[in-house]
């Protein structure tokens, strides 16, 4: 079954608070009334040269003192030695779905929505290939996790492209069909893959 609805047009699809919901959609954070006031925005710095997504590691930055809202921070890529939060969708009025992608992205100059670790924000998250088994039925801050800068997912396993997630970060659940991001470098195609392996992060 597939996922009907562009989380691009939307701040919160119906009845996602309910633990009942079933599936993840990578990147769209679930409905908490207190997380939300966590949200932040920050500008995806001009050295980011590829598009950038929902459920995306990111470095944050103070902003630049020539920048005009001094509140807004510089969001890059997480780097296998810096990473401080994910980007998300929720109230991303700045994402744009360009030819030959199917997910909304934005660029480097863009604002985007983004949590920063301690927020507490529950955000569904790609999942490495072999992982989701390994996450059923575990304590949810027993395994340590790594976000991989390449494959842009969450794995178990330390490798020259990943860098560890804080140990305040849990895995809460886990689905194997769910809506993740699949990205082409090639092509710079940004698309959703349906029935993938996802798992529901706190941050």
């Amino acid at each position: 079954m597939t996922i009907a609805f562009n989380p691009a047009l939307m701040t919160a699809p119906q009845n996602s608070f309910l633990l009942e919901t079933q599936r993840f959609i990578q990147g769209l954070t679930q409905d908490d009334p207190i997380s939300r006031m966590h949200l932040m925005a920050a500008q995806v710095a001009s050295t980011v040269t590829q598009p950038v997504w929902g459920g995306m590691g990111v470095t944050l930055l103070t902003g630049s003192l020539g920048n005009n809202n001094p509140m807004l921070m510089s969001a890059g890529l997480a780097t296998t030695t810096s990473i401080q939060g994910f980007t998300v969708y929720d109230q991303g009025i700045n994402y744009i779905q360009v030819p030959g992608s199917s997910a909304p992205t934005v660029v480097g100059g863009q604002d985007v929505p983004v949590y920063a670790f301690g927020s507490k924000a529950r955000v569904p998250l790609p999942l490495a290939s072999g992982v989701l088994t390994s996450l059923e039925d575990v304590s949810i801050f027993t395994s340590p996790l790594y976000w991989d800068t390449v494959a842009f997912n969450v794995t178990l396993t330390s490798s020259a492209n990943t860098v560890a997630l804080p140990a305040g970060v849990g895995v809460l659940a886990v689905n194997d069909t769910s809506r993740t991001i699949s990205y082409d470098s090639t092509t710079q195609a940004v698309t959703w893959l349906e029935g993938q392996a996802a798992g529901l992060f706190v941050l």
